[in-house]
């Protein structure tokens, strides 16, 4: 206890208030950390939603998108196996069963393959427009070469699957082009693949124009452009210009949407 002119002070209860007023000021800015970090952490979810909608945007709209049954498309470069020439191929396919028609070549041969890329089962390869009971490493490069093709012309709706995220947003300017650059990654496969890159925004279309990866060690970029008219409003980049390696640019002559296919294009040559 402690007496000051008359007055007297007791030193157990001043260390309590001491103590107090520390132990508030601690729960202050651990509050205050917590509720800055919130608030980042809900800005950042709202410029992912603002940036995945700007995109879909581009194209034609996520709903648009989803009621798409079949596709089309010729495309030549980036042919990833020399199982398949470098001649245009074909893809047909169904996006909700995975039913698939290839038509293209093996050096001069002409090759038509009926498979389901989602459901591995009965298929049929035809070879000189015979059927062929062999070919396991044809149709793995077929295969191969529908995913690898899908990666690029799809790219824009790769943001629609439940295992992708686009994160770390910055912007930039680049030949006066206002550009949001964003990280996009999965979790998981698609087409075949773990996605890690970075996608180049443009800011006021909403269309990707530039796109790097890694794949097995070799870095990739291309520059994306010339978005195509498929149908029902659904537009698709079709060029795919490699900055860093000419033989895996990539050109989509023809992309077309249908809403409904003869079923024989599926089982028949």
């Amino acid at each position: 206890m402690l007496k000051f002119h008359g007055i007297k002070f007791d030193t157990n209860y001043l260390m309590i208030v001491s103590l107090k007023n520390r132990i508030m000021k601690t729960l202050s800015n651990v509050l205050l950390v917590v509720i800055l970090t919130l608030f980042c952490q809900l800005d950042l979810v709202a410029q992912d939603d603002s940036l995945n909608k700007q995109i879909w945007q581009s194209i034609g709209g996520q709903e648009k998108w989803d009621s798409l049954q079949f596709l089309a498309f010729s495309a030549k470069g980036n042919t990833i196996s020399d199982q398949l020439s470098n001649d245009e191929r074909k893809f047909l396919f169904n996006r909700t069963t995975g039913a698939c028609r290839f038509d293209g070549y093996r050096g001069t041969d002409q090759v038509t393959y009926l498979f389901n890329f989602k459901n591995p089962g009965s298929d049929k390869l035809f070879i000189g427009g015979n059927l062929s009971a062999d070919g396991p490493e044809l149709k793995k490069s077929i295969k191969n070469q529908l995913f690898s093709d899908l990666n690029l012309l799809l790219l824009p709706t790769l943001i629609g699957q439940k295992n992708v995220q686009l994160k770390n947003q910055k912007e930039s300017f680049s030949a006066g082009q206002k550009l949001t650059i964003a990280n996009i990654s999965s979790s998981g496969p698609i087409f075949g693949s773990k996605i890690d890159g970075l996608l180049y925004i443009d800011q006021n279309t909403g269309e990707i124009v530039r796109y790097e990866y890694t794949d097995k060690g070799e870095k990739n970029t291309y520059e994306v452009s010339k978005y195509k008219e498929i149908g029902d409003g659904i537009r698709l980049p079709s060029f795919f210009n490699s900055t860093s390696n000419d033989q895996k640019s990539c050109i989509f002559s023809s992309i077309s949407s249908f809403v409904q296919v003869e079923q024989k294009k599926f089982t028949e040559l």
